[in-house]
């Protein structure tokens, strides 16, 4: 197995358990992911040039100009976006990104809108406001019946279909591009939340005239080793050209006048006030050194990451793992040991042997409940510190099965403290 943890910054660094200094093991990198080095380089030797781009005609404005555009170029080719005719955002985060969609659906054709019961709150929670349709799951996967029928009976009348391109409570990966084929076939859009997805898999988005073409996508730096506060969103520039932008300020007018705003073209008009340049090119970094990698070499990493940890949770006694058997996933697995609540298990791992990890229902509440079989609507009779939730472990490009040997040594002294 490849080694890429001297890639990453802050790799050796010890945390504080009861037998010592402990080197620190994160196992929550669908939460966030630590930086590349080079992107801490690349990110500092940049900062040294910054300046406010676009309207500035100083050496460093320019500067600062060149690198924010040509890192908008170099995320467009990272996912096959079409500068021409899509615009590419920078936003603050995923969930930034998703809620613009939702300015502008009003100028979608259709009534509805679609999603997932195993979405993230950022891409269910914007939809509330609309009529909309969930599509349920079936043995842990996306029921792609239901979609096509309700499709059909309201061919012309759902305005989007809006769905995760990896859960980030299983890891499970739909089959974005046969649902962008229905969505499209039925005279809908589709937006793929890609937060869990794009760090782990190559996307892309196809042109128009493909029927797997995606309309939307939206993913963060955050969780792709670019850890500044940016994010991405990509659709037509058509859309983002209709009413007003979603956020007014500096940058976005090209006139104002009594009679009102003549607003720039996207993407202009929807990178109010002045941007994150520089983490913007801390994300542009990221997508080289990926690319430079390549994604044969880290899809075979996490698949035999993912297959040794199930492997290794298996021969546990008392481990529920959530989702086990489905084969197209990320290296995300959630999982819960009898007779411990999920707090007491990561808390447990956390002090005992400095190892990272998420517990709870990771803003995913729908999806969590269904697969513990609680009614979700009963959530409402715990207190905070009582709601039913669980273990996730997620990887990243440098994690090692060592790290995996790790946790399940911690598991196995829990589970026999009781």
């Amino acid at each position: 197995m490849k080694d890429y943890s001297d890639l990453i910054y802050g790799y050796e660094k010890k945390v504080p358990t009861p037998k010592g200094l402990e080197r620190y093991i994160n196992l929550d990198n669908a939460a966030s992911t630590p930086a590349f080095k080079e992107v801490i380089e690349h990110f500092t030797n940049m900062a040294a040039w910054y300046a406010g781009v676009h309207r500035g005609t100083g050496y460093k404005s320019k500067q600062s100009t060149e690198l924010y555009e040509a890192a908008r170029q170099t995320v467009a080719e990272f996912v096959g976006a079409n500068l021409a005719e899509e615009a590419v955002i920078f936003t603050k985060n995923t969930t930034d990104s998703i809620n613009k969609v939702r300015h502008y659906l009003p100028y979608l054709n259709g009534e509805s809108v679609i999603f997932s019961r195993m979405e993230h709150h950022s891409n269910e929670l914007p939809w509330s406001g609309y009529p909309n349709k969930t599509i349920g799951i079936v043995n842990g996967q996306f029921n792609l019946e239901q979609l096509e029928n309700h499709l059909k009976q309201n061919t012309g009348k759902v305005k989007l279909v809006a769905v995760c391109g990896a859960s980030n409570v299983t890891g499970y990966t739909p089959p974005i591009y046969t649902i962008a084929e229905m969505a499209h076939r039925y005279g809908s859009k589709i937006l793929v939340d890609g937060a869990q997805l794009v760090p782990h898999r190559p996307v892309q988005l196809f042109p128009e005239t493909d029927p797997r073409h995606l309309d939307f996508l939206a993913f963060s730096a955050h969780k792709m080793y670019a850890p500044f506060g940016v994010g991405l969103l990509i659709g037509p520039k058509w859309l983002f050209s209709q009413g007003s932008p979603s956020q007014v300020g500096g940058g976005t007018v090209k006139a104002l006048t009594a009679e009102g705003a003549l607003w720039q073209a996207p993407p202009d008009n929807e990178e109010a006030g002045s941007p994150n340049v520089l983490g913007a090119a801390a994300l542009a970094k990221a997508c080289q050194i990926i690319s430079q990698i390549g994604w044969t070499a880290l899809v075979e990493h996490e698949n035999e990451l993912i297959e040794y940890a199930l492997s290794c949770l298996r021969s546990l006694p008392r481990v529920i793992i959530y989702n086990s058997i489905c084969e197209n996933r990320v290296g995300v697995i959630a999982f819960n040991v009898e007779g411990f609540t999920h707090r007491e298990v990561a808390d447990f791992l956390a002090d005992s042997y400095g190892i990272g990890v998420r517990n709870g229902c990771f803003c995913a509440r729908r999806y969590v409940m269904e697969l513990l079989n609680i009614d979700f609507k009963q959530l409402g009779n715990f207190s905070p510190g009582e709601v039913p939730g669980m273990v996730r472990i997620s990887f990243g490009c440098y994690n090692q099965k060592f790290e995996i040997d790790r946790l399940c040594e911690a598991l196995e002294e829990l589970i026999r403290s009781k």
